[in-house]
């Protein structure tokens, strides 16, 4: 049983990269962020590229997902890019968010959406979901679920994107601390 319902989970965070489904447009939306001031979803892209990313606290992809878009946001800042990360845990779980981002120590901007109101108005159809939108909101690029290597993919869009607009950017490699902790772990054989 217990195997059928994880394939039924990877099964429904299928990847749709690129595809613009629904929505074309960001829709103007008031979110409430986490440390409970408001802000208009359109402030985020009013110097370029916006990547909005919905996430949840429990599920185990966001968290590596979240560490690349950091560091994304941290590298292209002088390019105008923003991360915006819009949190879905239910209201009852809501408390796990602050001490979430706080012990990751992120950067970007962190909205909540208990309710998954702004999800819904972005046809939000699995977790993880990345959504790219350019300074007239128009959505460039969506992407559904995630596994190892879909990195490339945000980063192949990114600098699609950046060309594209004549905006010059620095070189980025992804520090994946996790797999810093993985080689620094020794097999000894007795």
């Amino acid at each position: 049983m217990k195997n059928i319902y994880l394939l039924a989970l990877v099964m429904n965070f299928q990847l749709i990269q690129g595809e613009n489904t629904k929505v074309v447009k960001i829709p103007e939306a008031r979110l409430k962020m986490l440390d409970g001031e408001y802000a208009q979803l359109s402030d985020f892209n009013n110097d370029g590229l916006v990547i909005i990313n919905f996430w949840t606290t429990g599920w185990p992809f966001c968290e590596r997902q979240l560490a690349y878009l950091d560091q994304l946001n941290t590298s292209f800042s002088n390019t105008g890019l923003k991360v915006l990360s819009i949190n879905l845990n239910k209201p009852k779980i809501l408390n796990l968010v602050k001490p979430y981002v706080s012990k990751r120590k992120y950067k970007f901007d962190v909205s909540i959406d208990p309710r998954s109101k702004l999800a819904d108005k972005l046809s939000v159809e699995g977790i993880p979901t990345i959504i790219f939108a350019d300074k007239n909101g128009n959505i460039l690029y969506r992407s559904s679920g995630y596994a190892d290597g879909y990195e490339n993919e945000y980063l192949k869009e990114l600098i699609k994107y950046l060309d594209k607009e004549n905006i010059p950017y620095d070189d980025f490699t992804f520090k994946d601390k996790a797999s810093r902790r993985k080689e620094a772990i020794v097999d000894i054989d007795f």
